[in-house]
């Protein structure tokens, strides 16, 4: 009664990760066992390749959870990190991997085995089902949400599944290619395709979790798009009462997340009301821009290096300091 209570308790998305989850487990399993009993390499690393698959759903399936939990005194930001660190780790893991794959292929290339061509292809085209089942799964809610006042969070949870999505499609497309290199095996007898196949996923695989590896790691190091902040910042500097900023730093924790913070030098004449409605205009434009958190400082013009001082409501240049 605990397990279906969960599992109520799941929203769509979550329930649609769990199924495709345990489906992928059951393929690392088979196509494992039956890699080693084959001796087919291409197998190995299309499991193993399954195995990250797995892991990165699982990370879905957290952030799925763990975006509906509130920030607390310790965790003044959430969880929000944990997408890109395990991303990070997954990544890091999967390259490992796959250049031992490849060396393993070069050295099979060199001294050919003896590989079963029949269990290559059946476990193959059982991945392909389970793949395009898993693909279809995550399809039936693989769409983004076009209205401008949709809630945020739904939307990002869309975009999280329409990723896992394609991830699934892309597998399908790999286990299309054992079934079809065991085919090739069998009707010609070439002991080499498992190999070649092998070196081609290494590849293609490598390059993939080279861009996440990337991504990840320049998130976690806090680096910014240089365009988006230029975008971002002309937005505060063309407003009529902003005359100069400084300190912006913008930071990306996560894939839907955007963090933006500038301190703003107004006329000191305004009035506690005044600056709120700057501060409001504001919020809003660089909220439409793809800001998802801000931050403003508004100063005067004690603070306006530019101008000695004073700020007679001409917009001086534009500085930013990287931290």
């Amino acid at each position: 009664m605990a397990i279906v209570s969960f599992i109520k308790n799941l929203s769509p998305d979550q329930r649609r990760v769990g199924l495709v989850i345990a489906l992928n487990i059951a393929i690392v399993i088979i196509e494992s066992t039956v890699g080693v009993i084959s001796g087919s390499l291409a197998l190995l690393s299309d499991a193993w390749h399954n195995l990250s698959d797995v892991l990165a759903l699982v990370v879905t399936a957290i952030a799925l959870g763990l975006g509906t939990r509130p920030a607390n005194s310790e965790m003044t930001y959430g969880y929000v990190r944990s997408e890109m660190m395990a991303t990070f780790i997954n990544a890091g893991f999967l390259s490992l991997l796959m250049i031992w794959v490849a060396v393993e292929a070069v050295d099979r290339l060199l001294h050919p085995m003896p590989v079963d061509g029949w269990l290559m292809m059946i476990t193959a085209g059982i991945a392909l089902i389970v793949n395009t089942a898993s693909a279809i799964i995550l399809g039936g809610h693989a769409h983004v949400h076009t209205h401008e006042d949709d809630e945020a969070e739904e939307e990002e949870h869309d975009l999280n599944v329409r990723a896992a999505f394609w991830h699934m499609a892309s597998d399908a497309i790999l286990s299309l290619a054992v079934v079809l290199g065991g085919g090739a095996m069998i009707l010609w007898g070439i002991p080499w395709i498992d190999s070649v196949l092998s070196l081609v996923f290494a590849a293609v695989i490598l390059i993939a979790s080279s861009k996440l590896l990337k991504r990840s790691f320049e998130s976690l190091m806090d680096r910014a798009d240089p365009k988006i902040v230029e975008k971002l910042s002309q937005i505060v500097m063309n407003h009529p009462m902003v005359c100069q900023t400084h300190d912006i730093h913008m930071h990306c924790p996560s894939s839907k997340e955007r963090y933006f913070s500038a301190h703003i030098i107004l006329d000191e004449a305004l009035n506690l009301k005044e600056v709120e409605a700057v501060i409001e205009t504001l919020r809003h434009d660089l909220s439409h821009a793809g800001a998802t958190h801000i931050l403003l400082q508004p100063e005067t013009a004690k603070y306006d290096d530019a101008n000695a001082g004073y700020c007679n409501g001409h917009r001086a240049d534009l500085h930013t300091h990287e931290e």
